[in-house]
């Protein structure tokens, strides 16, 4: 992740836990204990507007902030899931590709759709020029996906995160004209199936109320491993 400061709790020299600061802050905090000075890190204009990361890291460092803060909305918990190359059904390839430099309007379209679906804004109306910058990033990383139809995207995928070992999925949307018609399921097999050429495990978040999602994730051999959290301020 980009765009914050990394901040660091030691005992010693040892480094205990971690949390990535900024408007987004993501937190590595195994003992809860060492939770208070990463919030003292993050007070003032530092704050963050959202907390992302491990269930217990997250609830940690939100119940460690003084004065205490409000959230105006938890997503918890979320299942973090994981798929292995044996778990993965073989299904029919569907014709999902990495995009290109060509996708780029479309795929505006449909990320700040589904952003505007999930979140409640649009992104477009705030930061048009950022968020189109945001996707031809993942475009020129190779961590887009989408499967077009007549120009249009009808089911796309990123990535927000890869190591040598697993990547971590993100973004997965199907266009509504084209939901429950089994897309979700041959797309991200596709997009998946590629990856497995790669990495040994990918991953990904959902929030506990998405049934729709959590169905088509543990059709395709997606397994719980743990929970994340998101707290909005």
């Amino acid at each position: 992740m980009d765009g914050g400061e990394w901040w660091g709790a030691f005992d010693g020299r040892e480094l205990v836990a971690t949390v990535l600061g900024g408007p987004l802050a993501w937190p590595y905090i195994p003992d809860a204990e060492d939770a208070p000075a990463l919030a003292g890190a993050l007070s003032g204009p530092a704050e963050p507007r959202m907390l992302v990361g491990p269930r217990a890291s997250v609830l940690a460092l939100h119940r460690a902030f003084m004065p205490p803060r409000y959230a105006r909305e938890q997503r918890d918990p979320q299942p973090l899931l994981a798929l292995d190359r044996a778990t993965l059904p073989p299904l029919p390839p569907a014709p999902v590709r990495r995009a290109n430099r060509i996708d780029l309007d479309a795929l505006v379209v449909a990320s700040a759709a589904m952003h505007h679906e999930e979140m409640g804004t649009d992104p477009l109306a705030g930061d048009a020029a950022g968020w189109r910058s945001r996707m031809a990033g993942l475009i020129a990383r190779g961590w887009s996906w989408v499967w077009t139809e007549g120009g249009r995207v009808v089911f796309k995928a990123e990535l927000s995160a890869w190591t040598p070992d697993v990547v971590q999925i993100q973004g997965v949307y199907t266009a509504p004209h084209r939901r429950r018609r089994g897309l979700a399921s041959l797309g991200l097999a596709s997009v998946c199936a590629a990856l497995l050429d790669e990495v040994s495990l990918c991953s990904l978040y959902v929030n506990h109320y998405n049934a729709a999602a959590l169905r088509v994730y543990r059709r395709l051999g997606f397994r719980d491993t743990g929970a994340f959290s998101t707290l909005f301020y």
